[in-house]
């Protein structure tokens, strides 16, 4: 097990946590192994690189715009080192996007990978920005290296030119060494984009102190038995908060030897499922269906798996039970479980775990996180009664960042000064502190002054054998407001019967106003980039044009 973090930084605590272990195989990219010793030299090189080269001290700031490869992992820790604020943006977000980032954070550099970069070189160039430039053949040997080497050439020939530009394996080769920025656990060691829990787009500041406490509470959960054997296959973005302080800090503080994967490939996953002793993964909805969909999913390989879990949008408990099977059948003590959290508090707050957990349930809070529930005044509700989910303790974040505001931005302080992350988010308590999500505050729906969950319509509908997904949105007929629901079918049929079977589900399950007015099969429902069902654009769609959009694909 973990033990506490105290004021170290991250890479302080990797550091510190591995370092009671042999020299044993840390991390894997296409079928070969490196020990933790070279990843530590590569570490310190790319920091010395960075403090040295680039001039980089305490308190800068560093964009990563890249997936989550060997080279971005690194450089995270390398920042850390000497105490540089990593801002992290999503490598597909438009070039505009990036460079309102580069300028809000008053980044001093920018890390890219060339296979992402044609349409972001002009950005960066006029940035005046330092770019390190990442090529996939930096950690590829053999064959696919010299493919790898054979592509790079075409691109440097076809891209756009940098004004100022260092290729990571280069970097790597500087003869300087770094001096540490050493016990700085209440530094910001990160920003990460979230939707803000008013739903407006926010820049979020993690501390060490949050992500290594979050790290060592939620490592109660398993440990790793056999360093450098057992393994973690890591599909969640860095840009993620789950991504990076969970499935890549704690698997590798816990001395995991982590498999990154630069974008979610079903068939790859479940490859590399049967190559390796895989423990253990995280992911969202879509993912665990697209692995159960695959026809390697199934097999011996599933017996290793101990710890999963699912978050960043429901999932019905029907396919939840559905997906398990495959593992009981194996004998794995592995079970797919959700948990709820945010990017405002680290990642996650409460869980369901394989030894306590309830049917239709979050979980319990984990160790030494604060969970409530509150009114519209901040007042704790009683158990059973739904409100807005609360959370103190040391994982969550240090505020939202906002130039001219307080450093705590974003945080309610109490009478006792404690402060809390005010979620945005419904739900209730029952009697022995499962937590159970109702929905988003802005995705509440009134009809006549009753108030109608988005989230347990969906949890319900979603269970019906005839239905894939499903988003349950306000919609608007002669100015008043309606419930919509959009869904899509695992195989066609009679869609007037698949509607009153619906309506007669939920109304048997709440109430008549729960029962949507409009019911809108479509092929497929919108996906915002993390790859969660983009409920947005579905308050906001015409019904009539996806009818009609819907029977031309037809």
């Amino acid at each position: 097990m973990l033990q506490a973090p105290e004021n170290r930084n991250c890479y302080e605590y990797l550091k510190f946590s591995t370092g009671i272990y042999n020299d044993f195989f840390m991390m894997q990219h296409f079928g070969v192994n490196y020990k933790r010793s070279e990843m530590f030299a590569h570490i310190d090189a790319l920091a010395a690189y960075f403090q040295k080269d680039l001039g980089l001290k305490r308190g800068d700031v560093y964009t990563i715009f890249m997936p989550t490869t060997v080279q971005s992992i690194l450089a995270f820790y390398a920042l850390n080192k000497i105490g540089v604020i990593t801002s992290f943006v999503h490598p597909l977000m438009a070039t505009e996007f990036l460079k309102e980032q580069l300028e809000l954070v008053h980044s001093k550099g920018v890390m890219i990978l060339d296979l992402l970069a044609k349409d972001h070189i002009g950005t960066i160039n006029d940035s005046g920005l330092p770019c390190l430039v990442c090529n996939s053949s930096d950690y590829s040997e053999g064959i696919k290296g010299f493919g790898c080497k054979i592509g790079e050439g075409l691109i440097k020939k076809i891209f756009p030119k940098y004004n100022r530009a260092v290729y990571f394996k280069d970097a790597l080769k500087t003869t300087s060494t770094a001096e540490p920025v050493e016990n700085n656990g209440d530094d910001v060691c990160a920003y990460l984009n979230g939707g803000g829990t008013t739903g407006k787009s926010k820049t979020i500041k993690l501390t060490n102190r949050a992500v290594n406490e979050l790290t060592w509470r939620v490592s109660d959960l398993d440990e790793i038995h056999d360093p450098g054997n057992e393994c973690e296959v890591i599909v969640l973005p860095m840009f993620h908060c789950f991504g990076l302080c969970i499935a890549i800090h704690m698997a590798m503080c816990n001395s995991a030897r982590i498999i990154p994967m630069m974008q979610f490939d079903a068939k790859i996953f479940t490859k590399l499922m049967r190559k390796n002793n895989v423990i253990g993964f995280g992911g969202i909805p879509l993912m665990f269906e697209k692995l159960m969909k695959d026809k390697h999913f199934d097999g011996p390989h599933l017996k290793s798996i101990r710890l999963m879990f699912c978050g960043g949008d429901d999932i019905s408990e029907a396919f939840i039970e559905k997906y398990n099977s495959y593992f009981e059948k194996w004998g794995a003590t592995g079970r797919l479980r959700q948990g709820y959290g945010l990017t405002e508090i680290g990642s996650v707050c409460c869980t369901n775990t394989n030894t306590d957990f309830r049917r239709g349930s979050i979980g319990k809070a984990i160790r030494g996180v604060e969970v409530e529930i509150w009114d519209d005044d901040h007042k704790k509700l009683p158990n059973g009664e739904i409100g807005e989910f609360a959370i103190s303790g040391p994982t969550i974040m240090q505020g939202y960042y906002m130039e001219g505001e307080a450093e705590d931005y974003g945080l309610y302080t109490d009478e006792n000064g404690k402060k809390w992350v005010l979620s945005g988010d419904l739900g209730y308590m029952d009697d022995d502190g499962y937590f159970y999500f109702s929905g988003r505050k802005k995705r509440l729906i009134i009809i006549s002054g009753y108030n109608v969950y988005p989230t347990d319509m969906e949890r319900v509908v979603g269970d019906l054998p005839f239905i894939r997904e499903c988003c349950a949105v306000q919609g608007w007929e002669n100015e008043r407001s309606i419930v919509r629901l959009y869904a899509t079918l695992k195989e066609k049929g009679d869609e007037e019967a698949y509607k009153q079977t619906i309506r007669e589900t939920l109304e048997g399950a709440f109430s008549k106003f729960y029962v949507p007015r409009d019911i809108i099969f479509m092929d497929s429902l919108p996906e915002t980039p993390l790859m969660k069902v983009d409920f947005m654009k579905l308050t906001a769609a015409d019904p009539e044009k996806a009818r009609v959009e819907r029977k031309i694909k037809d």
